[in-house]
């Protein structure tokens, strides 16, 4: 079992052999610049071996790169911490890692540029790091950097596929190509924005992610997002531009299109050609005024070098709504609103602007039945005709009036809502063989012969089935009724696709192995897995795909997201999966392999550090998270200190600085505060002044507070650890890896794990608790260890997938820990929730029985909290956005705290203290338009959060009676469960903007 000591002595020994015949150098050389930032100035940098971190400083100072930087020694990744802290960008910009550079720490394929800042440095004869881990990380095109004469770059993956135009491509059928997206999978990089305004159209090219945003906001978060165009990385989701769509143009239609170099937008002006690297406009193609009879542009493609286009005349703006917690559903009120028609279709060369043909219809054509494969373009005019056009010249090749096609077609339904889906939905697919009629405004499914325009079937029981073209078989996914596979030109059903059935809104989408849509009755993803002549369907249920795109396959990944609605599963946002190969959901530790300790025995002393009742040493003061304690609280008080910004004494820097970092919880005790958060910084500051005592640097985000035992203190950090230090004085004692290997990726803008210790630590007689992972098909791994030691007691390795059949539910670690009756229960996400395991031996024991699982209001969510001896969830889940969204899909905001027999409960609309008899009020009040916080003393309740007025305020209230004692405004808004009372009877306050805040008397 290795030590620090031991590693740092060993490296140490091993650098004076290495260095010996460098030795005649008195200092290292100057350090060159680092390389590769003229043409690169977003995404995601890896540095190895920057022992004292010039060069993350000087790679953020020159970019606005996200920087990892990996390093050997803990005294080397103290040091690089504690400078990006000084400098403010520890957890935003930077994060600093250590470990043996035979495993670099990052993702597959996630790195743009990759710095060895040893090599670049000091140029030694020999490589340092192993070009097989060097490639495994950098993405296709991505540049490293290893001090050889000629950058390393990363070749582009041989079957990878884009998703060009909004359905894949010019035919319509939204089926990848991409030869390298194969189950199982890997959560890749999860990104911002968390929701979107609606409607969403999204393309991908040349590693680059292209999304379109309406004008329908439903909810405050999106409001700024209207009308608005982003690029992002497709492999690392960083933002790489943004730029304004033209207002109201309701952009639900085939009118963006993807290339590696170019992207195409066309809105009711012009068709607007972007540099795909930079968003600036390259130039705009007009339709001739004298060829056209209106300049709106109603459906493109691109296909062989000639771009196509369907333009009209003017369309009424699609309307808008700003409505937060409305809903977005009447941007369209058919038959009223008729977007999308036109009458001329044009071929034009993109580069010259020449028209090479143009074709003008007597009556207009409906861009949802434009679609077009092998030279072919299709187009339907309602009730009229249907017809082929030949994309050499724009000659008919056909065009049928025939009364049975027509009355099959049928006329359009109003089918906007919910259940059926989008009336702008594309209903038209094609391949070289046939033409195909299905989707929300359709009432049968109809196939045309594409060579005569002849009609081939007809499925009469009902047309909206969201349709995927196979080689083998049409895949048509129904909503309000059963799914099915025919044949794709007799049209007879080969198979029911038996529990198949899609979910609401959303459209189908498929790969070469699989078929995606939203599950049923909310239950996430519908992955319908294709082998041999079988079709099975397996849940996916921590999150689900977006309205209008679905799940797209690109770049070798799968992305879901973001969406319209606060349908709060497990994870929101942009989501990336990508396989995972023989990787092993389910590997247990070995203690050998995981466990390194900073001291030489296991049962080292450490300094006194005394804990009683009146000290607050854990998230919400113990473990049944109660929040109450037997201090009594000043009747009157006043700020004593703060951190952050500008001391109001002293006029000096507070330790906390004003990053965007959000601290957890404060926990007290020993007189010491003791704070964390999303820089991975662990800070104890002196209770009575504020000034800080220690600080230690973990290598990842910290979601909860750390928690005190015997003279030590824990935490659960982002990098995949549990970490162990002497309370008194930061010393570092052990730390455990929870997570199965080293594998950092982007989470909403930091780098953590894929197996966080987002838990936080639990600590109960001698045993430290911790549960690590953010989706549950990744894997959750729930351990027990030993307080001293950091040795493994028990883990439960298994709780990810408590699957039944092919479905794969289960834990997902989505908020705290609260013990209970022998039983440590986990905010699980939307499938188990709570989880409960036995605490004894970390069985789980949560029965995941049919039918029980997708209920409207799931009782999902971060908070834990002991009610009537029930352990309840509450809030959003634990990687939504910090703003309660408020949603029928989990449960309402529940506060409640308390001590002995006097429990107070806080929700938005009162605080109130429950009778003595347990049942009724002894009291309630109302001074809090939304409460975020909430603490039990032995004399008074204390309650954090937005007051009626707006602004932000702690209380105190009388126990007995709920008078005001108290009341002090807030410099911010607090952090959910913020509160602490230490055993003085000082109130802590820790805000969202980074700040702690302590009250008392002087």
């Amino acid at each position: 079992m290795a030590t620090y000591h031991a590693r740092i002595t060993r490296l140490a020994a091993s650098f004076v052999l290495f260095a010996g015949g460098f030795a005649a150098a008195a200092t290292p050389p100057p350090m060159p610049p680092a390389p590769g930032l003229d043409e690169l100035d977003r995404g995601l940098c890896l540095i190895v071996g920057d022992e004292d971190g010039t060069y993350a400083l000087d790679v953020a100072k020159r970019s606005s790169l996200t920087i990892y930087v990996q390093v050997e020694t803990e005294a080397q990744q103290q040091a690089i911490a504690r400078r990006a802290d000084e400098a403010g960008l520890l957890g935003t910009r930077i994060t600093v890692g250590r470990g043996s550079f035979d495993r670099l720490h990052l993702g597959d394929g996630l790195v743009d540029l990759l710095l060895d800042a040893g090599q670049l440095r000091t140029a030694p004869a020999r490589a340092r790091l192993n070009r097989h881990e060097v490639l495994r990380v950098l993405r296709p095109g991505g540049t490293a950097f290893l001090g050889e004469p000629q950058a390393l770059t990363a070749p582009a993956l041989a079957g990878q596929d884009d998703w060009t135009h909004p359905y894949h491509g010019p035919d319509n059928n939204p089926l990848s190509a991409d030869r390298t997206v194969a189950a199982p999978y890997l959560t890749k990089f999860l990104a911002e924005p968390y929701f979107c305004p609606m409607p969403e159209v999204t393309v991908t090219a040349g590693g680059r992610m292209f999304k379109a945003f309406g004008n329908r906001s439903a909810m405050a978060l999106t409001t700024g997002m209207v009308d608005t165009l982003t690029a992002f990385s497709a492999y690392n989701g960083t933002v790489l531009w943004t730029r304004k769509l033209s207002p109201g143009f309701m952009l639900h239609r085939n009118t963006l299109i993807a290339t590696p170099e170019v992207l195409y937008l066309a809105d009711d002006t012009s068709c607007q050609r972007i540099d795909a690297a930079t968003g600036k406009l390259i130039d705009e193609i007009v339709a001739p005024a004298k060829l056209v009879d209106g300049p709106v542009w109603k459906w493109m493609a691109l296909d062989g070098g000639v771009l196509y286009a369907l333009v009209g005349d003017e369309e009424p703006r699609a309307p808008g709504l700003q409505q937060p917690g409305g809903g977005s559903w009447g941007w369209w009120k058919a038959p009223d609103y008729r977007f999308g028609y036109g009458r001329t279709f044009l071929a034009i060369d993109p580069q010259s602007k020449q028209v090479l043909w143009h074709r003008t219809e007597s009556d207009p054509i409906d861009s949802r039945s434009v679609c077009m494969a092998a030279g072919r373009i299709f187009a339907y005019g309602d009730g009229k005709f249907v017809a082929a056009i030949d994309a050499r010249d724009g000659a008919t090749l056909w065009k049928t009036t025939d009364r049975e096609t027509l009355d099959a077609i049928g006329a359009h339904l109003p089918a906007q809502s919910p259940l059926n889906g989008f009336l702008s939905t594309a209903y038209a697919k094609c391949s070289a063989d046939a033409l195909y009629f299905a989707g929300p405004a359709r009432g049968r499914l109809v196939a045309l012969d594409a060579r005569t325009g002849k009609l081939l079937w007809q499925d009469r029981r009902h047309g909206d089935y969201q349709l995927v073209l196979r080689e083998d078989a049409l895949y048509a996914l129904g909503r309000t009724s059963a799914s099915w596979k025919f044949d794709l030109l007799t049209g007879k059903p080969l198979a029911e696709l038996e529990d198949c059935t899609r979910g609401n809104c959303t459209r189908a989408t498929g790969t070469l192995d699989s078929i995606f849509s939203r599950g049923h009755h909310h239950a996430g993803t519908l992955r319908i897995e294709l082998s041999g002549e079988g079709a099975r369907a397996q849940r996916m249920p921590v999150m689900r795909p977006g309205c209008h795109d679905g799940v797209l396959a690109s770049n070798g990944q799968l992305y879901w997201g973001p969406w319209m609605c606060a349908c709060n599963l497990s994870l929101v946002g942009i989501i990336s999966l990508a396989p995972a190969g023989d990787f092993d959901f389910e590997q247990p530790a070995k203690e050998a392999e995981r466990l390194e300790r900073a001291v030489e025995t296991e049962t080292a002393e450490v300094a006194p550090f005394p804990i009683d009742e009146r000290d607050w040493p854990t998230y919400r003061a113990d473990n049944t998270r109660r929040a109450g304690t037997p201090v009594t609280v000043a009747a009157a008080v006043r700020e004593l200190w703060a951190t952050g910004g500008a001391d109001r004494r002293t006029d000096r820097r507070s330790v906390l600085r004003d990053a965007p970092q959000e601290p957890t919880a404060p926990v007290a005790a020993g007189g010491l505060v003791f704070i964390s958060g999303t820089d991975g910084a662990v800070r104890a500051l002196d209770t009575a002044s504020g000034a800080p005592k220690w600080t230690a640097y973990t290598g990842g985000p910290v979601y909860y507070p750390p928690a005190l035992w015997d003279g030590r203190l824990y935490v659960g950090s982002g990098d995949g650890y549990v970490h162990a230090f002497e309370a008194a004085t930061g010393r570092p004692l052990w730390r455990f890896r929870a997570a199965p290997i080293e594998r950092r990726i982007p989470v909403y803008g930091r780098l953590s794990s894929n197996w966080p210790v987002a838990s936080g630590v639990l600590v109960d007689e001698g045993v430290v608790y911790a549960a690590a992972g953010i989706a549950q098909s990744d894997g959750t791994h729930v351990y027990a260890l030993d307080a001293v030691s950091g040795g493994v007691k028990w883990q439960n390795n298994r709780s990810g997938r408590l699957a039944l059949g092919d479905e794969l539910r289960g834990v997902s670690v989505q908020g705290h820990l609260l013990l209970h009756d022998a039983k440590l229960h986990l905010a699980g996400g939307n499938v188990a929730s709570p989880a409960i395991y036995d605490a004894r031996n970390g069985d789980c024991l949560n029965l995941l029985a049919e039918g029980t699982l997708w209920k409207t209001k799931a009782p999902r969510g971060r908070d834990l909290s002991l009610v009537d001896g029930q352990v309840q969830c509450s809030a959003s889940l634990l990687y939504a956005p910090r703003e309660h969204v408020r949603s029928n899909y989990f449960g309402d905001l529940l506060l409640e705290a308390g001590r002995g027999d006097a429990t107070v409960s806080a929700t938005p609309k009162r605080i109130a203290r429950r009778g003595a008899d347990g049942n009724g009020e002894a009291w309630h009040v109302g001074p809090f338009a939304e409460p975020i916080a909430l603490a039990v003393g032995e004399n008074a309740a204390l309650t954090a959060g937005k007051t009626a007025e707006g602004e932000y305020a702690v209380a105190a209230l009388d126990l007995a009676s709920g008078r005001t004692l108290w009341r002090q405004p807030l410099p911010g808004r607090p952090v959910s469960w913020g509160l602490a009372i230490d055993r003085e009877g000082r109130v802590l306050v820790s805000l969202l903007d980074g700040r702690l805040v302590c009250y008392g008397t002087p």
